[in-house]
């Protein structure tokens, strides 16, 4: 059986994992290129408290906001531009965050950051565009944790939401508060009380709400996704997809692409009822 640490290793698992590092890069740099963008805009004095915006063609689009993984402590927004894509050729004004990396600041800030980077975006919303009332939040792996965390914990963000997307979420920080990684991390058991959303009453979220993993990851990330699912499956709002054969790396790939049930889900419950 393969232990804790081996699963979060993504790395060790994947030997290969410069690959799709590589692909991120190459294609996030083509759609700098060919689209619109507005990089390093800032929501803060930091330099990493900064987004780059793909605006829309046409006013009032619904938004989307993605946050890149990297267990709270590594990546940058710069390697997921492609992202933007499949969603300004849809009329979506696109956002990618960027936030201040654990252990530079701990996990109440960085949860600050992406709260403080949603509120600009609600702010300058009709400048680039978009739609104030129609945003969508999407993350990868620790994105997806702060993507439903910053929900559930900021009213004025929640009333502006219409839809969450998650890939590969954590939402349980026992084990990674347990593992390795909290040499760097430094968690502590009031972190994962307070920022887990495993333990969050669910039923304020008011919004289709995806919880999406590949059936080629590790039993850790599975279950994380499919342990908050199966808690809260009474909630009709909350869904639960297992992409067939993709790994931790493949899947954050499939949002740069138009006709896939993860950017479907997007397109159809993003815009502003």
């Amino acid at each position: 059986m393969m232990t804790l640490s081996n699963q979060l290793n993504l790395r060790l698992r994947h030997p290969d994992y410069q690959n799709f590092l590589d692909f991120n890069e190459d294609e996030s740099k083509r759609v700098r290129n060919q689209y619109n963008c507005y990089l390093d805009q800032k929501y803060g004095m930091s330099a990493l408290q900064g987004l780059d915006i793909f605006p829309s063609k046409i006013s009032n689009s619904p938004i989307l906001i993605f946050i890149h993984g990297g267990y709270w402590r590594a990546l940058d927004k710069r390697s997921y531009s492609f992202i933007a894509e499949p969603f300004v050729k849809n009329n979506f004004t696109v956002c990618v965050i960027n936030y201040r990396l654990i252990p530079m600041v701990n996990m109440e800030d960085v949860l600050d950051d992406i709260r403080d980077a949603i509120s600009l975006i609600q702010r300058e919303a009709i400048r680039y565009n978009g739609n104030p009332q129609a945003i969508t939040l999407s993350g990868h792996s620790a994105g997806g944790h702060l993507a439903l965390m910053a929900y559930l914990m900021d009213e004025n963000i929640r009333s502006s939401i219409q839809a969450i997307c998650s890939l590969s979420g954590i939402f349980d920080l026992e084990p990674i508060k347990n593992s390795f990684l909290n040499e760097e991390l430094h968690l502590s058991n009031n972190d994962v009380k307070s920022y887990s959303p495993i333990r969050k009453d669910l039923s304020i979220v008011n919004c289709p709400t995806l919880l999406s993993v590949g059936s080629g990851e590790t039993d850790f990330f599975i279950e994380q996704s499919k342990s908050l699912f199966n808690k809260n499956q009474s909630l009709n709002f909350l869904h639960y997809y297992e992409y067939e054969k993709l790994n931790h790396y493949q899947i954050v790939h499939k949002l740069g692409q138009e006709n896939n049930p993860l950017t479907q889900f997007i397109l159809e419950n993003g815009k502003n009822k």
